[in-house]
């Protein structure tokens, strides 16, 4: 078989059909965007995993059940909200020249 003819993967098809549909385009990362991109993650994963350990001290001197699902209620809320701003600095990284 020659490479043209070789199976694709699941990747490949889903991106040819993605290049089908009207209006995609496929972007590029330089270099520069790529490194902004992973020092985003780095920096928000930081404040993830600061969040979790400064909830861990907490519910080790949490009392009632309710006090735990309380703390574990507003890590999680916490930790969406920065996913989310992650998320939005990368789009916005993504879309920079």
């Amino acid at each position: 078989m020659l490479d043209d003819e070789a199976p694709k993967s699941a990747v490949e098809l889903a991106m040819e059909k993605l290049r089908a549909q009207d209006g995609f385009e496929e972007v590029k990362l330089t270099d520069e965007q790529k490194a902004e991109i992973a020092d985003i993650r780095s920096r928000f994963r930081a404040q993830i995993a600061e969040l979790e350990i400064q909830q861990d001290a907490q519910l080790r001197i949490a009392g009632a059940f309710e006090e735990v699902e309380i703390l574990r209620a507003e890590l999680k809320k916490e930790k969406e909200r920065l996913e989310g701003e992650m998320e939005k600095k990368v789009s916005e990284a993504r879309t920079r020249p």
